[in-house]
Order: structure tokens, then C-alpha cells, then sequence
């Protein structure tokens, strides 16, 4: 009997012994991620930017990964004006979200600038610049917690009230009610619970709450049906509204209520098809030197 007692504490330790270096060992991922050297650095006295125009300029951008002999972007030169909304179109791998990535600066060109209300990105705090931006991806991020916090994550602190406001704005309101626990409803990993177009519209309540000035929106709308895409180029619509927004998509119905479109084709811009709406030449400064 005593020894009946002494088993099952000293099997409960060692499987909590397991349990232990198991999440050491994943401590150990995350701190050699976090340890990682940055690809872009903050320039001693960089400016604070509070809340940005969103006039944007790329001059002579060229562009190459670590290790990579043959440029993603060569000499591209356009200009988009404060709320203006951009399509950008091409194959997969032409550049198109390697210039968003360029935008936010997770990499700096290897040649030109890209300025922000006419400054150089790199004059700029790199935390202030990032918070101009709000993101919608294809495949959003969600994490294992409830829809409320979900939505939340863009602007922590946010109140119940701003975050039904931010869903409701999404049309997200409706299915989250919907949902035996509301807001409170788990998601799951990576969101699994729910379907695309579910996803996709926290990811949009995620982008009213924040309230960034400037948008991308890179391939929105591609791994939803066509009913489901309708309900969330209309929240996009709203969103985008008189703030400077980028989207990137495959599918050209999706930038037929874009300002301006630019088709992106070896990471050059392809000047005979830059087109506004309605298929009218852009009217914006554009350039792909051959």
C-alpha cells in the first residue's frame, strides 16, 4: 500500500520531468528566432512619425535577398498618392509582395529609396513606421484564443464596444452572434475552427480597429468562393476608404475598383499594361528601366 502511495508521485514528477524539457526545448527556438540578426537597422536619430499622409514613392528601387546574385525588383519607379488605392498584378514570383516587404522595411533596397510623405523610410523609427501599416494576408494569422482577443490583437486595450464596432464594420458581427459562445468562441490553432472567409474577415475587423492610414491587402480574397469574396470586397471597400492602400491579387476582377494598377512581371514594372480603373492609363509616375 505504501508503495502504491510512493508510485504515483513519483510518476506524476516524471512525466512532469518530460514536460519540462520539452519547453525548454521550445524556449530554446524561441530565443535562437529572437537572437537572429535584423536585416534592417535604426538609424541613431530616426524621426517619430505619428500618424502618417500616406504618400509614397518608390525611385529607382532594385532589390536582391542575402546570398542572391540576381535582383527580385530592377529599377522600379513609381509614385502613388495619399489615398490612393494600387493594384498590382503579376505571376507568382514576379516581385509583387517582395515590394510590400520593402514598404514596411523588413529589407531595405539595394538601390533607389522608397519615401513616406517624402522622407526616406530609413529616417523614420522603425516602430512608428511599421504602425502606419494594418495587413490583410490570404492565409491570416490567428491564434488559439477566443474571436474577441483575435480582433484585439491590433489594438490591444481595445474595448468590447470598439472591437463589436471593428466586426460589425468587417461583417463579422453576424457570424460571430451566431456562434453558441459569440466572442468568447476559440478558434482554434491557427484558426482552424473557422472557415477562409470567416478568417478572413477577423483579419479585416483586425484592420478597422487598428485604423492605420495605409493598407495592404496581398491576395485578399484568393482561397474564398466568389458569394464569400463579394461580402468581403465589400468591408474592404469601407476599409479602404480615404486611406492609401496597396492590393495585391491574381484575379483582376478583384483591382477593377482600384485608383491605379501596375502589373509586375520579373521584377520589373511592365509599362504598356499600367492601368487605372476601367483600363485607362495610370495616371501616376512609373518606371522599369531595360
Amino acid at each position: 500500500s505504501y508503495l502504491v502511495q510512493l508510485y504515483e508521485p513519483l510518476k506524476q514528477m516524471s512525466k512532469k520531468i518530460a514536460d519540462l524539457q520539452g519547453s525548454f526545448a521550445s524556449a530554446e527556438r524561441a530565443f535562437a528566432v529572437l537572437d537572429e540578426p535584423t536585416d534592417v537597422i535604426e538609424r541613431p536619430a530616426a524621426r517619430r512619425l505619428s500618424r502618417a499622409h500616406g504618400a509614397i514613392s518608390f525611385d529607382d528601387v532594385s532589390f536582391a535577398y542575402a546570398g542572391e546574385r540576381r535582383n527580385v525588383l530592377e529599377r522600379v519607379s513609381f509614385d502613388v498618392a495619399a489615398g490612393t488605392t494600387l493594384g498590382i498584378t503579376g505571376t507568382t514570383g514576379a516581385g509583387k509582395t517582395t515590394l510590400v516587404s520593402l514598404l514596411m522595411r523588413f529589407y531595405d533596397p539595394s538601390q533607389g529609396a522608397i519615401t513616406l510623405d517624402g522622407r526616406d523610410l530609413r529616417d523614420y523609427r522603425l516602430a512608428d513606421l511599421r504602425d502606419q501599416f494594418a495587413i490583410v494576408l490570404q492565409e491570416p494569422v490567428l491564434f488559439s484564443t477566443n474571436l474577441a482577443e483575435n480582433i484585439a490583437y491590433a489594438r490591444p486595450g481595445a474595448s468590447d464596444a470598439e472591437i463589436i464596432a471593428a466586426a460589425r464594420a468587417a461583417n463579422a458581427h453576424d457570424f460571430i452572434c451566431a456562434l453558441p459562445q459569440g466572442y468568447e468562441t476559440q478558434v482554434g490553432e491557427r484558426g482552424m475552427k473557422l472557415s477562409g472567409g470567416e478568417r478572413q474577415r477577423i483579419a479585416l475587423a483586425r484592420a478597422f480597429l487598428k485604423d492605420a492610414p495605409i493598407l495592404i491587402l496581398d491576395e485578399p480574397t484568393s482561397s474564398v468562393d466568389i458569394r464569400t469574396e463579394t461580402a468581403i470586397m465589400d468591408s474592404m471597400m469601407r476599409l479602404i476608404e480615404g486611406r492609401t492602400a496597396f492590393m495585391i491579387a491574381h484575379r483582376l476582377s478583384t483591382l477593377d475598383h482600384c485608383d491605379e494598377r501596375i502589373e509586375v512581371e520579373h521584377g520589373r514594372l511592365v509599362v504598356p499594361r499600367a492601368y487605372g480603373p476601367a483600363g485607362q492609363p495610370a495616371a501616376m509616375r512609373w518606371g522599369a528601366a531595360g
